[in-house]
Formats: structure tokens, C-alpha cells, sequence
């Protein structure tokens, strides 16, 4: 295509000149002065003719199979194949492609193209099938300004959700790519970096998938969402889908993400109260007094989560110490033979 363009421009130049010098046969002969380009100035001229060429050939719209182009790049969306895509696509049928796609020539494979933006309309024309071909402008690119052009695309034709921004986020950090090409494709600021790699970070990516991409939900609402899941208290992935269950398939992913929210506090909650009474349970209080009133000493016994301790002052009634330190072994026999007699009655 883009010989071609360049061709009908020089035919165009020739055909020019050519209706230039039929006119001219019929006027006096004058005087004909030459004047020479200065040579930096030809060099400056072909350069600018060749960039020309290439800016006309990199924003001219082609029809390319749909085969062509893979779908190597970062992921933006997490529901390409929702109903969205069907309704597209049924649009696209009626009505055309208004709007190309943007793909890059795969490196040293001749007509493969990687797609930069545009994969919801890529999903719908694959849907059509056929011979249905996809209007894409091809133009080389490197990773970064791809990064770009795919983030402004998505923020000027259709908002990404906080989680799908989210996501994106953390994919781009994870492939190195610098803070200054995240700001500038996602029209963000360095502290909404952080937040967003945060929250793509705290939640499992299967429960996102789960979920979908929430489109009414916000970044407070996700963030206290993953404060739930890291709080390591219950199985987030058991309870999600436990509550999907009930909730069935005709729900919106916005509803999916309050329903799930819901579910997830309330079984949190409910595992803190069970911790909770297990703890007063097994432990009990931390010290009390024990044994009877009597000439004996008041022993203190303590009840610990790793151990059990008896004590008393010596200086209280140093002759119960003694005959203790005498008869420990005994008094200890005593205690593990009854234990082990109730322990049988019990069974």
C-alpha cells in the first residue's frame, strides 16, 4: 500500500510537469535561468519527501485478515468475550468498521501483525467470520510508545474499570517498563501507581475473573476488598464461589463485586468470633489462685498459648516447698493416673 501511495504522488508530479510543458509550447521562448540547489538543501528536501511518504503510508487505513494478528501484547480488558462483544459485532455487520484498529509488523515474520488497540473490535470481527476482513492502520512502533497509544486509546473510547487500570498497572511494572511511560499511557501520578499495583497485587487474579471488571466500583471500595483478602482469615476463592452460586448467572459484575464484598466480611466476621471463643475456651484466664484455704500456701497457676505453669512463694510456707520438692514425682503420677482414668470413662 504504501508503494503505491508513494507512486501515484511521483505520477501525479509527472503528469503535472507534463500539462506544464504542453502549455507552455504555445508562449514565447524566454530566457531560461538555472539556478542550482544548494546540495544540503536537496539532502534536506528528499528527507522531507521520505518522511512525508512514511507518515502517509503509517496513517493509511488497510484491510487486513484478522488471522494475522495475534494478541502478544498487554492485556487491558478482563471480559473480551462478553455480550458487549456480540452487540459490536452485530454493528459492525450492519453498519461497518468506523474505526481501525492499530497493530505493529511482527519482527522478521512477513504479514503478522501484533494488535496495539482495538482488541474489542477484533474479538467482533473474528465473531463475524467469513471473509470479513478489519480495517487497521500498520505502523512500527516501539514497546513503549505501543504502551502509550493502547493506554490513551482505552481512556478516550471506552474508561477501563478501576480493577482493569489496576491490572494493567501491575502488568506493565512487571514487564519494567519505567514509571514515566505508566504515567503517560495511563494519566496518572506516581502515589495512584503504587495504590493501583497494590490492590492487583492483594487479590488473587482468579477471584478477579471471577468478579469481572466492575465497572460502577471504585478504588475504595476494591481496596477494602483486598484488606479482606489478605487478612488471611477465611478462603476467599471458597466463598465467592459459594455466593456466586446463590447470586446465579444474570447478575451484573458491579452486583458480583457487592454480593462477593459481602459474603467475604461476613465470613470473615464470623471466623474472628469462632477465633475468638476458642481463644477464651482453651486458654481461659491468664492467672488465678488455686488449692484450698488452709495451712497450705496459695498457689498461682497461669495459662499460657505454649504453656502451664504452678508456682508459689518458697518464703510463704517453706515447709510445703520442701515436702513438694521431696514428693514432686509422686504428686505428678497422681495427677496423670487420674487424668488417664476420666479420659476412659469418657471414651
Amino acid at each position: 500500500m504504501g508503494a503505491g501511495v508513494a507512486r501515484k504522488l511521483f505520477n501525479n508530479l509527472i503528469e503535472a510537469a507534463a500539462q506544464s510543458s504542453v502549455e507552455d509550447d504555445d508562449l514565447p521562448p524566454r530566457p531560461v535561468v538555472v539556478r542550482e540547489m544548494p546540495r544540503t538543501g536537496r539532502i534536506m528536501s528528499t528527507s522531507r519527501l521520505s518522511d512525508g511518504l512514511m507518515d502517509l503510508q503509517a496513517n493509511t487505513i488497510r484491510d487486513l485478515d484478522p488471522s494475522s494478528i495475534v494478541q502478544t501484547g498487554l492485556r487491558d480488558r478482563i471480559d473480551v468475550d462478553s455480550d458487549g462483544i456480540r452487540e459490536l459485532a452485530q454493528s459492525i455487520r450492519e453498519h461497518g468498521q468506523h474505526v481501525p484498529v492499530l497493530v505493529r509488523p511482527l519482527p522478521d515474520q512477513i504479514d503478522r501483525y501484533e494488535i496495539v488497540y482495538g482488541r474489542r473490535r477484533l474479538a467482533a470481527v473474528r465473531l463475524i467470520g467469513g471473509d470479513m476482513t478489519i480495517k487497521a492502520i500498520v505502523r512500527g512502533m516501539r514497546d513503549e510508545d505501543a504502551v502509550i497509544a493502547q493506554g490513551h486509546e482505552n481512556n478516550l473510547r471506552l474508561d477501563p474499570s478501576h480493577i482493569e487500570k489496576a491490572l494493567f498497572t501491575a502488568e506493565l511494572r512487571r514487564k519494567r517498563f519505567p514509571n514515566e511511560i505508566i504515567m503517560e499511557a495511563l494519566n496518572v501520578d506516581r502515589f495512584a501507581i503504587s495504590k493501583l499495583v497494590k490492590i492487583a497485587e492483594d487479590i488473587p487474579h482468579e477471584l478477579i475473573e471471577m468478579i469481572g471488571p466492575a465497572h460502577e466500583i471504585g478504588r475504595r471500595p476494591w481496596r477494602d476488598f483486598g484488606d479482606l483478602v489478605i487478612s488471611g482469615k477465611v478462603d476467599v476463592i471458597a466463598v465467592a464461589e459459594d455466593a456466586l452460586a446463590r447470586l446465579g448467572h444474570e447478575a451484573s459484575s458491579s452486583e458480583r463485586f457487592r454480593y462477593v464484598h459481602e459474603a467475604l466480611r461476613r465470613a470473615i466476621d464470623a471466623a474472628s468470633r469462632r477465633n475468638a471463643a476458642a481463644q477464651k475456651l482453651v486458654h481461659g484466664p491468664t492467672r488465678r489462685l488455686v488449692g484450698e484455704k488452709g495451712p497450705g500456701p496459695a498457689l498461682e497457676f497461669r495459662a499460657g498459648r505454649k504453656a502451664l505453669s504452678l508456682s508459689f512463694r518458697t518464703s510463704d510456707n517453706p515447709e510445703f516447698g520442701s515436702w513438694l520438692e521431696r514428693n514432686i514425682d509422686t504428686v505428678v503420677a497422681d495427677l496423670q493416673e487420674r487424668w488417664m482414668r476420666e479420659s476412659r470413662r469418657e471414651d
